[in-house]
């Protein structure tokens, strides 16, 4: 019970802070229940609820007092006020009247939001007759079945792939924006009874810290807007100064980059078949044949085989290594074997030549149809030892706060390479967007982001690869002020849409537009991967050419000598 203004102030003020401490609607509900006498006050009515609805717009963030406290005044003398300028929702009030005996009564009344304005509803009578009890017609405080009240909430967004969009057409001056988030504001609007504007920070950032923050959440953090309609990743440095309520989404690291193939370098492509150690093993093979040959030819103890035509002379070291290199280019030779060692072994590599032969080819055949994908790393240790590629974080993202102030050796790496990938000209988030996806047209940089972002990416960057992270899950929700009164609600809310599958209903609708991955067709070969085999094809025919006109040339000269 108060008996001056001045007490009454620093009570509230002061239960208004711990309560919000404690964050619980419970809470709100049990401890924000005045009753108030007015006998002989003047401006009784008018002055409770300028003053407390000052204070709570001061410390309650214009909600803990508008939405959750409940006013009864008594003793309030006629005639009573029509309009009352406090925000506050839950106000009834006993009007004190005398009828024609003398006696007291009592006419009680609440205060309703209407279209137009606000209205005293009468809702019943207290006699002063010793046997009359109040019958009432409605609930004393009706407005807490209507949540907050057909209140204005001010949102602020941005564009974010997949989830928060503008449309192409123009909006005569008014912010629209599509996809996911019109469908979650529309939703949390219709079961929590408010409307909504849409407001974007005037740098169109997403925010970060310095001295202060600046952005969507430095909007938040000033109060400017009751909440940021865009999920953020809950970290550490931000749960300290703003509130989220239940998650929205769990998204996972993942490192997204164009995909490689193996015939990229099209002058390498001839050799990139094999790995060097075949080649190496396959060129050792050849010669340990080349010298076993000549052994078996020259030495071998035994019949030979007589024929006219074998020659009766065993082979030089050129027509063994001429034997040797001729069966993999499927071509004969005029040396053949003269025992029957010697032919059993020449059979033997011509099956093995066949089979390295056909293995070749058909991966030829293969890579240059479909297109072999290399893959440059498939761990985070490789991603940062890789000097070829050059790695991405958003600079006001989630993990740009997990490498920025990563202590492991594997971190420190990956954000020196971020920082030298970084551009100092990016201005605001829808710049960064598009730079981003600029850059991943290229073959050698590696974006680290979150699956639900990866997502959108796809439908506009083709041919993208996907590894994921070693770092853990990312909770993603929307940050409110801190200690809003509003988080409870929504989080109630966010629970049914999350536990019922909506959101991943909303995504499914959204996405359905997914650019579909070209693959091109086994039948079509690109010439330009053969450049290297018409090289040498014209290298060769322009040598022998060349040969046959010296030649040409030099009978030429001597007939004529």
């Amino acid at each position: 019970m108060f008996f001056h203004v001045h007490a009454f102030e620093q009570s509230l003020t002061g239960l208004m802070e711990k309560s919000l401490q404690k964050n619980q609607l419970n809470i709100y509900r049990k401890l924000f229940n005045f009753v108030v006498f007015c006998d002989g006050i003047d401006n009784c009515l008018p002055g409770i609820t300028n003053i407390s609805s000052a204070k709570d717009k001061e410390c309650g963030r214009g909600t803990l007092l508008r939405h959750f406290s409940k006013w009864l005044f008594l003793n309030v003398d006629p005639p009573l006020l029509t309009e009352v300028y406090a925000d506050l929702d839950n106000i009834a009030i006993a009007v004190k009247e005398r009828n024609i005996s003398g006696r007291t009564n009592f006419k009680l009344s609440t205060l309703l939001w209407k279209p137009n304005n606000r209205k005293w509803s009468q809702i019943g009578d207290l006699k002063n007759n010793g046997d009359k009890y109040p019958a009432f017609i409605a609930p004393l405080f009706p407005n807490t079945a209507y949540m907050l009240n057909g209140r204005k909430l001010k949102i602020g967004v941005l564009e974010w792939e997949q989830f928060c969009m503008k449309p192409v057409c123009p909006t005569n001056g008014s912010i629209v924006y599509t996809h996911i988030c019109k469908d979650l504001f529309d939703s949390l609007g219709e079961h929590l009874n408010f409307t909504y504007e849409l407001i974007e920070p005037p740098d169109k950032s997403w925010g970060e810290l310095s001295e202060t923050w600046n952005g969507l959440l430095g909007m938040v953090a000033r109060n400017d807007i009751d909440l940021a309609g865009i999920p953020y990743g809950i970290t550490l440095k931000r749960s300290k100064d703003f509130t989220f309520p239940y998650i929205m989404y769990q998204s996972k690291c993942e490192v997204v980059h164009r995909k490689l193939s193996n015939n990229d370098n099209h002058w390498m492509l001839l050799v990139s078949i094999f790995k060097w150690e075949v080649y190496v093993c396959g060129l050792l093979t050849m010669a340990w044949c080349i010298g076993l040959y000549t052994l078996l030819e020259r030495y071998s103890v035994g019949e030979h085989i007589k024929a006219r035509e074998i020659p009766t002379c065993p082979p030089s070291t050129s027509d063994s290594v001429m034997t040797a290199v001729l069966v993999p280019l499927h071509q004969g030779s005029l040396h053949l074997p003269r025992t029957i060692k010697g032919r059993i072994f020449y059979a033997t590599w011509w099956l093995f030549c066949i089979i390295i032969v056909a293995v070749y080819t058909g991966n030829l055949v293969a890579i240059i149809s479909v297109g072999k994908e290399n893959i440059p790393f498939s761990t985070m240790e490789e991603l940062a030892e890789n000097d070829g590629f050059k790695i991405i974080v958003s600079k006001w993202s989630y993990y740009d706060d997990i490498y920025r102030y990563g202590n492991d050796s594997v971190s420190q790496r990956i954000w020196r390479k971020v920082l030298d990938t970084r551009s100092t000209n990016i201005r605001n988030s829808l710049d960064e967007d598009l730079h981003i996806k600029m850059l991943l047209q290229s073959s050698y940089y590696a974006y680290i982001t979150g699956s639900f972002t990866a997502d959108g990416i796809e439908k506009t960057v083709n041919n993208l690869r996907r590894m994921k992270c070693s770092n853990g899950p990312n909770y993603l929700s929307l940050p409110f002020p801190i200690n809003s009164p509003l988080v409870e609600l929504f989080s109630d809310k966010l629970i049914r849409l999350y536990d019922n599958g909506i959101l991943e209903a909303w995504a499914r609708k959204w996405s359905s537009t997914k650019r579909e991955e070209y693959v091109p067709a086994m039948t079509k070969v690109d010439m330009s991967n053969l450049r290297s085999a018409w090289t040498m094809c014209v290298s060769g025919i322009t040598v022998a050419i060349t040969i046959l006109g010296i030649e040409r040339f030099l009978n030429y000269r001597i007939n004529k000598d």
